[in-house]
């Protein structure tokens, strides 16, 4: 019976994600979110630019989430959750595992290390820094290369394929794009978390409000959930060129050429910065979201977003590889 409820926990997984503050979509994040859409209505009311039909018609409009694209994201997201869970998540390479390795390597190489980083304070919040670094780092590279290797742009065109943004489009991601992502990010940040093991012991951890790396935590309570919405928030200042706004990344899903394969970053724009792919709107721009030139159309079905993927990758083997943004 063990099994059994082991994978019945499992499936009951995408349930429970609203609970879970290590979820995109713990009901906290959410609240903040609300709250700060809130503040921007308020704003646009003030400055004209909304309509005085109501913050909940503002928030949550019918065309958005009663939208053919938005319901297939609900059902994707139940399946998905379940079908990653039991099938795809035991083959990602965990951050504890490459921790484990990193320290065992570093001992093999170097011996016991001399005299230990003196753990506390300091060296739990260099950690919590480094760590949060390195997972945006393992998120940029694995979004850096679903936009320029052709063959992983067929996976990713699933979540750019959403004609419209809720929050729960975070979760319109084919399973070979989240293989990659968690790989790369448990590959650096378990490098991370291995060298402070080996200098500073296994005292050392990472601060962490309700078991989140509170830098984590934070960027989630800062209205993270609008990225994926309607609802355009630009940073002011110096911080719009630090962080990923939910602006930036609505444009990242823009069908524009002007926009293609720009702010690729999730939390840190300072990534897209270095390689040329920030883009730094000077006001708020009309976007219209989804794939160039209603290729969107083609994934109106779960089915589709989870096989079509694997066909239109035979497809570029077969031939000459075609453009994509």
């Amino acid at each position: 019976m063990d099994g059994l409820e082991a994978l019945l926990a499992k499936l009951a997984t995408p349930l429970f994600m609203p609970l879970l503050p290590s979820q995109r979509i713990y009901l906290l994040y959410l609240a903040s979110a609300l709250l700060i859409a809130f503040a921007v209505y308020l704003s646009a009311r003030a400055a004209g630019t909304a309509r005085p039909k109501g913050f909940f018609r503002y928030c949550f409009p019918r065309a958005v989430y009663g939208h053919p694209s938005a319901l297939v994201d609900y059902g994707y997201f139940f399946i998905n959750k379940i079908s990653f869970t039991v099938l795809f998540a035991p083959l990602v390479v965990t951050a504890a595992l490459v921790a484990g390795w990193t320290a065992a390597g570093l001992e093999s190489l170097g011996g016991a290390p001399g005299p230990r980083l003196a753990a506390g304070w300091p060296a739990n919040l260099l950690l919590t820094l480094l760590t949060i670094l390195a997972m945006d780092l393992g998120i940029f590279l694995a979004h850096f290369l679903q936009h320029r290797v052709p063959l992983l742009w067929e996976f990713h065109k699933v979540h750019h394929s959403a004609e419209v943004l809720t929050p729960m489009t975070a979760y319109r991601m084919h399973p070979v794009d989240d293989l990659l992502s968690g790989t790369l990010v448990g590959l650096l940040t378990g490098c991370v978390q291995g060298v402070f093991a080996y200098l500073c012991g296994e005292t050392v951890g990472a601060v962490e409000v309700l078991r989140v790396n509170a830098l984590l935590f934070a960027f989630y309570v800062a209205g993270y959930n609008l990225r994926h919405t309607h609802v355009w928030l630009a940073y002011p200042g110096m911080l719009g060129g630090l962080l990923v706004s939910p602006a930036l990344h609505q444009i990242h899903h823009s069908s524009a050429p002007r926009h293609f394969d720009r702010n690729l970053g999730f939390i840190f724009a300072f990534w897209d910065r270095l390689v040329g792919t920030l883009y730094l709107p000077e006001r708020r721009e009309e976007i219209d979201f989804g794939l160039h030139a209603g290729e969107h159309r083609d994934y109106d079905t779960v089915w589709k977003l989870y096989f079509l993927p694997f066909k239109k990758a035979a497809a570029r083997l077969r031939g000459p590889a075609s453009s994509g943004a």
